[in-house]
């Protein structure tokens, strides 16, 4: 459960998804699902509390964010904020069925990928 995540500005990021979107730029199978704009951006969300949350809930597999806030000693709100961080940045999951939700870790393992020859191929598409 490895996640390539690309590092790259917000005009390129913005660039490439529109290259995407118009069929200008087909997106290989290996390059990163991932963005974000900078490392310090991604040092916010992927922080080492974050990273072990992840695992613990690979390891535990909780049925609710409330037995999830037992086994890692955080607060439910607090735990709520950052699931919900960690979902719109795709490295969570929230299965919602009836009243429960259920977090789910996509990703335990990270791989940052900064390439100038891929930005080059952007601005070329």
């Amino acid at each position: 459960m490895k996640a390539r995540i690309g590092i790259m500005s917000n005009a390129l990021v913005q660039k490439y998804m529109l290259a995407i979107v118009s069929g200008k730029y087909l997106r290989a199978e290996d390059e990163p699902k991932i963005w974000f704009v900078s490392i310090n951006a991604l040092g916010q969300i992927l922080n080492p509390e974050n990273i072990a949350l992840l695992r613990l809930m690979v390891e535990h597999q909780p049925e609710t964010i409330s037995e999830l806030a037992a086994l890692s000693n955080r607060q439910l709100s607090n735990l709520s904020v950052t699931l919900q961080a960690l979902n719109r940045h795709g490295f969570v999951e929230l299965i919602k069925t009836g009243r429960k939700v259920k977090p789910k870790a996509l990703y335990t393992d990270f791989e940052i990928i900064v390439d100038s020859a891929f930005e080059a191929r952007i601005n070329a598409a």
